[in-house]
Order: C-alpha cells, then structure tokens, then sequence
C-alpha cells in the first residue's frame, strides 16, 4: 500500500510537534514491572533478600516471590486472612519464576530452601527418641494381641462368646518425619504428607514443566485435581474405589509451590490446553535478563531459618485455622481495588480474565504474609499480629497493582494485552515493515488492505489508531474544505530508520 494510501481529501494541515516515540507498543515480549520488591517487604526482609540474591548471583525477583510462598505455607492453616464475613483466605501461595536456563532462578530458589531444610531438621531432633517409643508401643500391642488371641481360642472352645479385642491392641501408626517442604511427591503420598502435617507444605520444584507434564499421565486427571484444591485449603477426601481403606481424608489441604520455568515450556505447558484454573492460581516473575556477575558473600541463612521458623511455631490447635481480621482503613483499600478489578476485567478475555478474577484473593493473601513476615523479624516476645492493618495492605496492593499485573501481562504475553492494545501492536508491526515508511495512512483502506492487519471492524481499527497517538506513531490528519472527514493519520517520521532496520 506504502504511501499510496494517503487520502487527498481537502487541504492538509499537518500538526506542528510530535510527542515523545513510544516503540514498547512493537515489542512482542512486555516490559517488566518497575517495581523494586523490596519496598514491599519489612526492611530487615528486603536487606535478607538483597544479600540472598547477591550471593546467588540472580535477580532479587527470585528470591523474593519464593520467599512469600515458603513463608505462606509455613504459616499454613495456623492464620488465614478474614477480610469480613465469610471471604476467608489460607496464605497459600502458587509462584512460578521464568526465564532461560542461565538466568539464575535454581541457585535463588536454593537459597530460600536452605532455612526450610534446616527448620525441618530441627522439628526431627527427637526422631531416634520417638521411634523407640514406638517400637515399645509396638511390641506391647503386639503382646496384648497374642494374649487376647489366645483368650478367643479358649473361649471358643468353651462355647463361650469371644472377648472383644483390647483397645491398646491395636499397632500404632510409625511415627512420620515431621515436614514443611517435598520436591516430588505423588498425590496419594502429598495427602498423607498433609494429614501428618496438617498446618501445611511447601512443593519445591526446580522445574515445573516436568511436574505439569507428567501431572495427568496416569491418574486421569487426579493429579491435577488434587493440587488445585490444595490452593484453597479445603477438605480433600477422594474415597476412590481403588484405594480401598488406604485413602486419607485432610480437613484443609494446603499446599504452597514454587519453581522454575523456560519461557517456551510456560507456553507449551502452563498456558497450553483448557482453562481449569492452573495457571490463574499463579504469581509470575521474569525479571530483565542481567549479565552475569560474581556472586557476593553468603547471607545470614541463620537469621532467615530463625525468623521463618518464628512462623511455623505459630500458635495454633488442628484442625480449624484461626482468622485474622483486616483494620478497617485495610479493607477500604481492598474493595477500591476489587472495583478496579471489575474494570479491567471488561477488557480480558481468556487465561489473563481468570488471572485477574484471582488477584482480590492474592492481595489478601499476600498482605496476610506481609504482616507475618514484619512480626518474624520483630522483637522477640512480641505477639503474634491479631488483624491485616494498612501497612501490609498497602504493601500487597503496590505488589499486585505495580508487579505482580504487569509481570502476569509478560507471562500471558499477547492474551493479556487490551483489545485496543492488540490491535495496536498489529498496526505499529505492519508499519515496520513497509518500504518505504508511509507518511499517511487511512484507516478505512487499512481495513480492506490485502497482507493488513486483520482488523476488519472500524471501532476496533480507530482505537487501534488511537493506541498508536498516544504512543507517538501517528497523528490525525486534520482537513478544512468541503465534504466529509477523511480518516487520515499522519505517520510519525522519527519511524523511518525503525522501518529500515525492520525491513
């Protein structure tokens, strides 16, 4: 079409001055997030985090977003966030870090592991002690039971009724390693895992892709079934046929996960298939790739395990989780953002409108752990919080507003991009490519254009051109004279050597 595509409608008057070129609208990977996470975090976090990432030599981005899923299942169904009436959120959290093999998400993820494992060997100091309780109790029901056996044969041949078994006869259950993390557990042995361990646990995986691959191969659908429901905290009691009496029931299962992804894997595997509400469940981080560079000393991984353990010996009588109220001025914020939910989800559509129907409950969850993590790291003595007030609020709405939204829109890429957005992009991209750069194109011949963009309706192609104003590329060609407006915009020529390079 080039520059034939000019309208010479009446007289042209060309507006005086363009305003700053904004080429991001081309790009088809969304920036990140400006956001520093650590101003979301009590200070004495956001110094543990910036010196944990250092020493990984990664980005603060992979440590952070771990560290609010470890510490929300280590808080697990001791505290769940109560923002009014019956909306109850367990802090569970689902975070999944992108980017490509070198990017430095494993040794990050590591280095929030560390506590987790050292808070786990602490919990089992006494297992040698307890496993000789056991094997005691063991051989005393072992005794009873011989011994009541033989009562039922003497009995019988009396022609006397059987005694009942004895109570204390029965083997009791081995005693379990007491967990807060796995890294590869099946379904049936999670359930178990959660049972033994009813406040919660923490799914480590350095690659989800492989998790989510083989998450359905031989269970029908189960697997996956079983790791939704472990977002909510709900009770999980399958009774399926083929488990017979081995089957456990959990009165909340939680679960929080967090892992690594490749960026084609989270195309191929997270955001591929129907919408069952997998990937809206997760918080996104792919932060700008950085050079590489030396990692720093190592970080006090003793005061990270001794404030997070401060959180896993949370108060707390199973099974009921104790609800923590939000102050007033907390959830006046939080319903200005449920409205503004409302808004943006008129312009979504598909896996990014799910994403955003989830982000009220991340706010709540988030800001539940925020509160948590200021206590952890507070004086020791102190209690525990009794309600969400408006410091973490605020923190948990300037991370889901100002990180966790625009980082969801790189991941979901082109899908959570506004209709107007779309097609903009679709426009700004079939500009680049034209040789030469058209100084005028007309709206109305851009619709019915061969090898244009596939915009054929006129609302959505004069918002397109709109998107493409306020970016910079073009403007409207306004016209004096006689007969109806043409539907001209003049094209920004600062474009030209960007249409040469594409070209």
């Amino acid at each position: 079409m080039g520059n034939g595509m000019a309208s010479p409608r009446g007289v042209s008057i060309e507006p005086a001055g363009w305003p700053v070129l904004d080429i991001t609208l081309a790009r088809s990977q969304l920036p990140a997030p400006p956001l520093d996470l650590a101003d979301i975090f009590p200070a004495p976090w956001a110094e543990w985090i910036g010196s944990a990432a250092e020493a990984s030599g990664a980005p603060a981005d992979y440590v952070a977003l771990p560290l609010l899923a470890a510490a929300g299942a280590l808080i697990g169904n001791a505290r769940w966030a109560n923002p009014w009436g019956e909306w109850r959120e367990p802090p569970a959290l689902f975070v999944a870090l992108i980017g490509l093999p070198s990017a430095g998400k494993s040794p990050a993820l590591d280095t929030v592991m560390r506590p987790l494992s050292g808070i786990e060997a602490d919990a089992n100091t006494d297992m040698p002690e307890r496993r000789r309780e056991w094997d005691t109790a063991k051989e005393g029901a072992e005794a009873r039971r011989d011994r009541w056996k033989g009562e039922v044969k003497t009995a019988t041949k009396m022609g006397n009724p059987p005694p009942q078994r004895p109570i204390d006869a029965a083997e009791p259950a081995m005693p379990q390693r007491r967990r807060v993390f796995s890294t590869d557990p099946t379904p049936e042995k999670a359930a178990r895992m959660s049972a033994a361990n009813p406040r919660g646990l923490l799914l480590n995986r350095d690659e989800l892709a492989g998790w989510m691959a083989s998450m359905d191969r031989y269970s029908g659908g189960g697997d996956r079934a079983f790791w939704l429901e472990s977002y909510g905290g709900r009770a999980w009691a399958p009774d399926r046929v083929k488990d017979g009496d081995a089957e456990v029931s959990v009165p909340h299962l939680l679960w929080g996960i967090a892992g690594g992804i490749q960026p084609d894997r989270m195309a191929s595997i997270l955001l591929a298939g129907d919408d069952d509400g997998m990937a809206a469940r997760f918080l996104y981080t792919w932060p700008e790739r950085r050079m590489p560079f030396r990692p720093g000393p190592t970080p006090d991984l003793h005061k990270g395990q001794a404030w997070l353990a401060r959180l896993h010996a949370l108060p707390w009588t199973s099974p009921a989780p104790i609800l923590v109220p939000f102050a007033e001025a907390a959830r006046q914020h939080l319903q200005a953002w449920r409205e503004t939910v409302a808004g943006l989800e008129a312009d979504a559509a598909g896996l990014f409108l799910s994403w955003l129907g989830k982000t009220p409950g991340f706010v709540v969850r988030v800001a539940l752990i925020l509160e948590h993590l200021a206590w952890a790291a507070g004086p020791d003595g102190a209690e525990p919080p009794r309600e969400v007030g408006l410091h973490a609020i605020e923190g948990a709405l300037a991370f889901v507003q100002e990180y966790a939204l625009p980082m969801a829109r790189r991941a979901f890429g082109e899908a959570s991009r506004p209709q107007g957005e779309r097609d903009g992009r679709q426009v700004a991209q079939w500009l680049l490519r034209q040789q030469p750069l058209p100084s005028v194109i007309n709206g109305r011949e851009l619709r019915r254009a061969a090898g244009g963009p596939a915009i054929p309706d006129p609302v959505r192609m004069k918002a397109a051109l709109e998107e493409l104003a306020e970016a910079g590329w073009v403007q409207p060609r306004r016209q004096t004279g006689a007969g109806r407006k043409a539907d001209d915009w003049t094209v920004n020529p600062a474009l030209a050597p960007l249409a040469r390079r594409q070209g």
